[in-house]
């Protein structure tokens, strides 16, 4: 159907300016499959928009992870918008570790109590302006220097609440201490982060700092042992404080204090193309050796395509306000769209960003969980743990992504404290009352197990087992649909092994296997 030089979309019935027919099918089955089961009549041979392909995706992505459906959030109308990921899927961040019960300090230019932080539950416990030694009032006016710094909280431990908790942040529970170090000249200086730095090594007991997020840095290119700056990160490291920098987004520039400093973890950016299934590239940021012949970054994060509040109060704000309202599929859509894009808004509280500032607090957040599944972590455990677990991309050279790319579910289930667990009398337990299903996995060697199957496309190394005391592994999901869903532990790895407990099981055609779960109703 054609509307006004339109054509309507035959699942979603928004009128956009193309459709897609041709899919690589062996990419995009399981896509295809979920757009037949929630729409019977239609085929490939009706079309789609893209807004709906990047739907069912990350529908699919979510079955993927058994979690909490995320919702149909299309606030672009065009045909061809993208829908951002949200940062906890994006990077595959476990649910149940928040960071509650652990501070976090940003040093930033400076800040805003946005909604995200402090409507469903006031989490800043201080926002200081170092420039003048006050407190800042948390009804003051907002300043544009606020921006920056607003955006990297949110970032990290925003809890979603202008997006209907879309767009949370992987630390969503945690406190923060925020430090403001942009003067009114809108000059950071030395002297400001210095002051910032001293100030949470005289203040981190009363508050109970346990991770510093710099998401900024020093003009300086000198020794760690030469810079104030690296000396009281150090100072703080030697207290039990886990230091977070960004290295920059120059790829050609030098790495500047902090990011520099021997045990600061300096993180840099990959870039996965706002897909999952895409091989992700490096990001254009700063990368090398130091003057004390460091190799910096340590750490890889996402460092685009990443959603960050829109300031409140601001021109900004009240643009993406009046264009999203100015929305109606008419001949004048056209500017607006152009608009939207051009500004990188995905909503009138949202856009899309990019920088190692917002990669370096998606490192902080995880390191927040971390803490709060253990929180006798030192700093030096933090970083041997973040660094063998992270992934290193075959297809990014090694200086520009040191250890790899953050793995926060595998860094987490390493460190989780090793506890007795009752084991139930069979494998899987199936929990009607609390609509829950219960793998046991038994292996004293094993370095990580996971559950795979049909009713997660046998994705392996998602649905990780937790380990407990004696070589027992388990983990709960919620509650499957009625029906028989095949199943396989994958061990390290490497290989397969069916449920030796459970006793209902099928060939799997490789001359092993696959074990039977029969929900019902």
């Amino acid at each position: 159907m054609n509307n006004g030089g339109k054509i309507i979309c035959p699942l979603c019935s928004d009128a956009v300016d193309k459709l897609l027919y041709r899919f690589h099918i062996d990419s995009e089955r399981n896509v295809i499959e979920k757009i037949k089961a929630h729409n019977p009549g239609w085929s490939v041979n009706d079309g789609t928009c893209s807004r709906c392909v990047d739907y069912y995706h990350i529908e699919v992505l979510r079955e993927q992870r058994i979690i909490p459906e995320v919702g149909p959030y299309f606030p672009v109308k065009s045909a061809d918008d993208f829908v951002i990921l949200p940062t906890p899927l994006r990077v595959d961040a476990h649910p149940r570790y928040t960071g509650k019960g652990v501070t976090i300090c940003f040093i930033d230019s400076g800040f805003y109590p946005h909604p995200d932080l402090v409507t469903t539950n006031n989490r800043i416990r201080l926002m200081h302006d170092i420039t003048t030694g006050k407190d800042v009032d948390i009804h003051a006016p907002v300043m544009s220097a606020s921006w920056h710094g607003t955006m990297t909280t949110v970032v990290c431990a925003g809890d979603g609440y202008c997006s209907n908790g879309l767009y949370k942040g992987i630390a969503c529970d945690a406190k923060l201490v925020l430090l403001k170090v942009q003067d009114s000249t809108g000059k950071i200086s030395t002297q400001n982060i210095v002051k910032a730095l001293q100030w949470v090594l005289d203040h981190f007991e009363e508050y109970n700092i346990r991770v510093v997020n710099i998401s900024l840095g020093d003009d300086a290119v000198c020794s760690y042992k030469d810079s104030p700056v690296d000396q009281l990160a150090e100072a703080l490291i030697e207290k039990g404080i886990t230091i977070v920098a960004a290295v920059g987004n120059d790829e050609n520039g030098a790495i500047h204090p902090p990011a520099n400093s021997l045990n600061v973890i300096a993180v840099g950016g990959i870039d996965d193309n706002n897909d999952l299934t895409s091989d992700a590239q490096a990001y254009h940021s700063s990368y090398g050796i130091t003057v004390d012949a460091l190799m910096k970054p340590e750490l890889v994060a996402h460092a685009i395509w990443i959603a960050a509040p829109i300031l409140p109060g601001t021109n900004e704000k009240m643009e993406a306000e009046n264009l999203y309202g100015s929305l109606s599929n008419t001949e004048n859509d056209a500017a607006t769209i152009q608009r939207i894009q051009q500004c990188k808004y995905i909503s009138p509280h949202y856009m899309h960003v990019d920088g190692t500032s917002f990669a370096t607090p998606i490192v902080t957040a995880v390191v927040a969980q971390m803490l709060e599944a253990n929180d006798k972590l030192t700093p030096q455990e933090i970083r041997q743990v973040l660094f063998s677990t992270s992934k290193r991309h075959q297809y990014i050279i090694p200086e520009r992504q040191g250890f790899g790319v953050i793995q926060p579910r595998k860094a987490l289930l390493k460190i989780i404290k090793r506890m007795p667990v009752v084991k139930a009398n069979h494998s899987p337990f199936i929990d009607h009352d609390n609509k829950s299903i219960t793998f046991y996995f038994h292996d004293d060697c094993a370095d990580q197990v996971s559950v795979a199957g049909s009713f997660n496309q046998w994705t392996q190394d998602v649905l990780l087992l937790e380990p407990h005391l004696n070589g027992l592994w388990k983990i709960e999901i919620p509650l499957l649909k009625p029906g028989v869903y095949q199943y396989k532990f994958f061990i390290d790895a490497k290989y397969w092994k069916e449920d030796v407990e459970n006793p209902y099981r099928e060939p799997d055609g490789f001359n092993g296997f696959n074990s039977l779960l029969n929900i019902q109703n």
